[in-house]
């Protein structure tokens, strides 16, 4: 279906085109070394593809099967199974945390008990992480530890208050699926959530030694160099933030969530739930549902994850209203995957919106040998077909409107059509084999990438 899709709508093409040299260049700007991402729509992945490197050393490369740790994305999967259960008649979501975990007695001074919902929703008032430095340190508690700090984790302010992110408590929702399934939280996702979901390749107990796995890497230091980052386990913190996965899962995941129909894994009725808001922050922008953070891009609405762990920064997005989704994966911080998330949507999902309500364009046929990329000191354009129309535009800017290029009367010659710019003229020079060399623009010229 993708690749019929792309060739009955060749501006949703180009539109995914424009993106990936988008991303090529903040690549090479970021000194990022991988990235994997994946578009999905009508329950598949629609395009995806793999930039760089899983490890530095090796030079092994990025690719749709390689796996990343998915940090709080693991959060999805940890309130699906919450909503299995609760869909099953083990408990309400309202109920307070302590019937169901009988060593659970924190709560704010005055204030109603901390319920499950509390935890899925980051209005539990619970601190946000670890007794002892887990992050920098790169050594996460283990369930014994977990549970004798448990009393020294008081409150710090009554449930509802306010949203206060907290990994904390989405810990403790591991724990719950664990007491009420008679599983471990590993177990449960196994058995529950990708088994039927046919998520073979995703992993809620990493290995070290997985030779799909990418390696994480530090900021750039002072140096100008990346470090790897330690691997290490979640332990007790697991169900908060333990998971890896591919491009390729979390395509049939986010194809999960997009979804209306039934399916082996929950029901419509409480995936529409998860996606809706439960908190809603002070200037109406965004909020929270059930495990899944929830803002607006313009007039969309997109749900799901982000993630950061020790090497690794991620994003899992879903826009329900268009059946479209975005995952961004990485293995470096500082790699700022929301900038990618951000600019996909802004290419793709209006493409999306006209392919379903207007025929396609015809342009000239003769206009696709002028496409590609051009290079000069100043940046990157790059000739595109958009609109039934030959456009110019900078990968540097892609928030500039495109430059329109009218026809004149002469061969490879065209008027540009700009805002603040007298008309003058483009010219696409071309070599002896007749392939486009150069672009004139006015009285300079740019280079074509070969």
């Amino acid at each position: 279906m993708s690749q019929a899709l792309l060739r009955e709508y060749p501006d949703l093409a180009t539109a995914i085109d424009i993106y990936d040299a988008w991303i090529r260049l903040e690549m090479r700007r970021k000194r990022q070394p991988g990235l994997a991402v994946g578009l999905v729509h009508g329950g598949e992945l629609l395009w995806g593809k793999g930039y760089g490197v899983a490890n530095m050393e090796s030079g092994r490369e990025v690719d749709l099967d390689t796996r990343f740790r998915i940090a709080s994305i693991s959060k999805t999967f940890t309130a699906v199974a919450i909503l299995q259960l609760r869909d099953s008649g083990a408990f309400q979501l309202d109920d307070p945390v302590a019937e169901h975990l009988d060593f659970f007695d924190l709560r704010y001074p005055g204030a109603p008990a901390i319920t499950i919902r509390n935890l899925l929703t980051h209005t539990s008032g619970l601190p946000r992480d670890a007794h002892r430095p887990m992050w920098t340190e790169c050594d996460a508690p283990d369930r014994d530890e977990f549970l004798r700090a448990l009393p020294d984790r008081q409150p710090t302010r009554a449930p509802w208050h306010q949203f206060a992110y907290s990994n904390f408590g989405f810990s403790l929702l591991g724990l719950v699926v664990q007491q009420v399934s008679g599983l471990t939280w590993a177990e449960y996702l196994e058995q529950y959530i990708l088994q039927p979901l046919g998520m073979k390749e995703t992993r809620p107990v990493p290995a070290r030694d997985d030779p799909r796995l990418a390696t994480g890497y530090s900021r750039i230091s002072d140096d100008d160099a990346r470090q790897p980052m330690p691997f290490f386990l979640m332990n007790g913190f697991e169900a908060s933030a333990n998971c890896a996965s591919s491009i390729r899962d979390l395509a049939k995941y986010a194809a999960f969530h997009l979804s209306d129909a039934d399916n082996p894994a929950l029901s419509p009725h409480s995936l529409r739930d998860m996606h809706r808001v439960h908190w809603l922050d002070d200037k109406w922008q965004g909020g929270y549902g059930l495990g899944s953070a929830l803002y607006k891009q313009g007039d969309w609405t997109i749900g799901g994850h982000g993630g950061g762990y020790p090497g690794y920064l991620t994003g899992f997005t879903l826009c329900r209203e268009h059946d479209f989704g975005i995952i961004l994966l990485t293995n470096a911080l500082g790699s700022a995957p929301q900038e990618y998330i951000k600019q996909g949507y802004q290419l793709v999902v209006p493409e999306l919106v006209k392919a379903r309500s207007a025929p396609a364009s015809e342009p000239d046929p003769a206009w696709n040998q002028y496409l590609g990329e051009y290079f000069h000191d100043w940046g990157c354009d790059k000739v595109v077909i958009r609109d039934g129309k030959l456009q110019i535009l900078s990968l540097d800017a892609l928030d500039y409107p495109p430059v329109t290029l009218e026809p004149t009367e002469t061969e490879h010659v065209f008027t540009l059509c700009e805002a603040g710019a007298s008309n003058e003229t483009a010219r696409f020079e071309l070599d002896e084999a007749g392939n486009a060399v150069k672009l004139w623009q006015r009285n300079e010229y740019a280079f074509r990438r070969a």
